[in-house]
């Protein structure tokens, strides 16, 4: 057989083999061709589920932020799922800086900021390469945090003067614009806590200002006007309004990435004539069931030590409000007199003239004592119920809650009523009992056990003992 025909049957032979493969085969004629693209994935980070998928060539992402990458293949412009696209290719690897991966798809941490490029390569049956490039731009998140005026500083409010509204922004990279949108709003006796989302508020009203995030902006006086004051029937002589201001900033490029940041804050304005200053305080009380009774002290305290001041109250729901000279370094000392696990850390604070300063969220009373127990006897007899007292001055033992003990590594139910743990004696010999009873506010004496020590016809209680490391 000479060479020429010999060639054209092997031609034949291999074209008729390759016809016989499913999907057919990636021609070089271009009848068939096999495409790719670069799909990256967004993880929600609490679930850990795709919040969105999309094809790119081009990736914007935050710093320590995770994507999926996965290869997508079609034929003929026809998508086709990853088995079939197995039939297509010999293999394939990904390049991601100084990383190489082999499998479909895979999940990355960007650790860094900066410019990185990963290429997605795929070597098909023809031993053709193809090659796909994603330029991937790691950035800074977006923050903001607003500076002047300070929270619940004192501003004259009929002043012609300019107030000055300055942030520090950070997080805007090299490849990204950005937008400030600046926010206010009045409000009379309404106390600012950083856990209300009052932004949400404010979205009803316009901005007052937009611009470029790295300027602040003047505000011009007056701030209140005297029609508006007439209006709401309102006399700055001895009233203070709350300003409350915020920026929504926006990071973006023109390819559609975005990213928002906000932050929120308030200032008060002075009084016109009254010449001390106001402390309104409203201490909260964490965890503490509903309905129960407090009995607050509050005691002022100047910065050479002199006692100020100290006002008692009964009701936590409500705000009071305390008169105090103007003077840096005053220290507020709470005490909670009648529940006594709870505790509250000192604040220190400046009082400007003439001023109304809103404390909300400020004095937070926290309790952080376990309950205490006690046997209500430490001998009995063996068919006794064990009976532990329980005493909590703070936020209490829900008594609804399931109740055991722990004898040595059995639990065992129990019953509470009237502050009474009772339960059937567990030992039969010598062993622990724990009685990790938690109150409202989550603590429990998890490290504290007891011996039950049983006798021919009695029951002896010792304790309560210190779990070491070794036991």
């Amino acid at each position: 057989m000479n060479r020429p025909f010999f060639a054209i049957v092997l031609t034949c032979f291999l074209l008729l083999l390759a016809g016989c493969r499913e999907d057919a085969v990636i021609s070089r004629t271009g009848i068939q061709f096999l495409e790719q693209g670069i799909q990256v994935s967004f993880w929600n980070d609490e679930e850990h589920f795709i919040r969105y998928s999309e094809l790119l060539d081009t990736l914007y992402i935050n710093q320590d932020e995770t994507v999926l990458f996965t290869a997508i293949y079609a034929l003929n412009g026809n998508s086709i799922s990853s088995d079939s696209a197995l039939n297509l290719y010999q293999s394939h690897y990904w390049e991601l800086g100084d990383s190489t991966f082999n499998s479909t798809s895979f999940e990355y941490t960007f650790d860094s900021t900066g410019y990185r490029f990963g290429v997605l390569n795929t070597i098909d049956f023809a031993g053709d390469t193809l090659k796909d490039t994603i330029h991937i731009f790691v950035g800074t998140p977006l923050s903001i945090n607003l500076v002047t005026p300070p929270l619940n500083a004192g501003i004259e409010p009929l002043s012609d003067d300019y107030i000055e509204l300055n942030w520090d922004i950070s997080g805007i990279d090299p490849w990204e614009k950005s937008s400030c949108a600046v926010y206010a709003a009045v409000a009379e006796g309404v106390s600012l806590s950083r856990n209300t989302h009052w932004l949400d508020i404010l979205d009803s009203v316009s901005a007052i200002s937009e611009g470029d995030c790295k300027n602040g902006m003047r505000l011009k006086g007056p701030l209140i006007s005297e029609t508006w004051l007439e209006m709401n029937g309102l006399d700055l002589k001895d009233t203070s309004l709350t300003v409350y201001w915020g920026v929504k900033a926006t990071a973006y490029t023109d390819f559609g990435f975005e990213e928002q940041a906000k932050d929120a804050s308030s200032f008060n304005t002075k009084f016109t004539e009254k010449n001390v200053s106001v402390l309104q305080v409203k201490p909260i009380y964490e965890s503490l069931t509903p309905g129960t009774k407090v009995s607050t002290k509050i005691t002022l305290i100047n910065a050479r030590g002199d006692t100020l001041k100290t006002v008692n109250f009964e009701n936590p729901n409500e705000a009071i409000n305390i008169n105090a000279q103007p003077q840096s370094g005053l220290r507020i000392y709470a005490y909670e007199t009648k529940l006594t696990d709870y505790e509250a850390t000192p604040i220190t604070i400046d009082v400007p003239e003439r001023s109304m300063l809103r404390l909300a969220d400020s004095i937070i009373f926290t309790d952080k004592i376990p309950p205490k127990a006690s046997p209500v006897k430490t001998a009995l007899a063996l068919t006794d119920s064990v009976r532990f007292y329980f005493m909590d001055n703070g936020s209490g033992i829900n008594p609804t809650q399931k109740k055991f003990v722990i004898a040595d590594f059995d639990t065992v139910n129990a019953a509470y009523e009237s502050n009474i743990l009772s339960f059937a004696n567990p030992c039969r010999k010598d062993c622990q009992i724990r009685v990790p009873i938690p109150d409202n506010a989550r603590n429990r004496n998890s490290e504290l056990f007891w011996r039950m020590v049983p006798d021919k016809d009695s029951l002896r209680i010792t304790g309560p003992f210190v779990q070491t490391e070794d036991q």
